[in-house]
């Protein structure tokens, strides 16, 4: 069994996104029990972005490092030569590393577990690149659940658009569950959230969002 690193003290971690489609999808939906994992591909535009930049590194390093070997083959000498190798190296680490990442990102997947029995919300990151990761909050450190509108920078040219939040108030910090730019589509998560841990959410801020709630 893979071991599972422990994330300790109550600043979240763990599950923290903020974007205009859900993240989370209801898994397992019992009287005591409440699983939330992400949608399996909703990590993939972020991941092959990465990715992409990792390989157009690695063909630059290799352009690069022909150019050095071609400088060097016409007598151009050999610190031309030396100079195209490092930074063909450089770069070529550098793309290694964009492709490890990229893939990282494509594999992970987090879940949200709330169990009424153990009285405690399960915070779980893992992919196929290292550890999995946890991050536990007590019922009782739990005060409230909330909608709440915010602004979210998206796209290349980081535009500002409204979205909606389903959020935790954990002592004086804010956990974030999920975000959609139509609360609608956040409704049968925030339903089955404020189930499981047996308390009403304030929509205050979105007055809105819970028609047929």
């Amino acid at each position: 069994m893979a071991e599972t690193v422990t994330i300790e003290g109550m600043q979240q971690r763990l599950g923290r996104r903020l974007g205009e489609r859900p993240y989370y999808r209801v898994a397992v939906r019992e009287p005591d029990r409440l699983e939330l994992e992400s949608h399996p591909e909703a990590n993939r535009p972020a991941a092959l972005a990465v990715i992409g930049s990792g390989a157009a590194l690695l063909f630059v390093a290799v352009l690069i490092a022909l150019s050095g070997l071609l400088s060097a083959g016409v007598g151009a000498g050999f610190a031309a030569a030396a100079l195209a190798a490092v930074l063909g190296g450089l770069l070529g680490g550098l793309g290694y590393q964009r492709l490890v990442g990229g893939y990282a990102v494509l594999t992970t997947r987090n879940r949200i577990v709330i169990d009424a029995g153990e009285q405690r919300i399960t915070f779980t990151q893992s992919s196929r690149v290292g550890k999995a990761r946890q991050q536990r909050v007590p019922f009782d450190r739990v005060s409230g659940l909330r909608l709440r509108r915010r602004p979210l920078a998206a796209g290349l040219l980081r535009r500002v658009r409204p979205i909606v939040a389903l959020e935790l108030i954990v002592g004086s910090q804010v956990w974030i569950i999920d975000s959609a730019a139509d609360a609608a589509e956040l409704r049968e998560v925030a339903v089955a959230v404020a189930e499981a841990l047996g308390r009403d959410f304030d929509t205050t801020a979105v007055p809105d969002a819970t028609g047929g709630m």
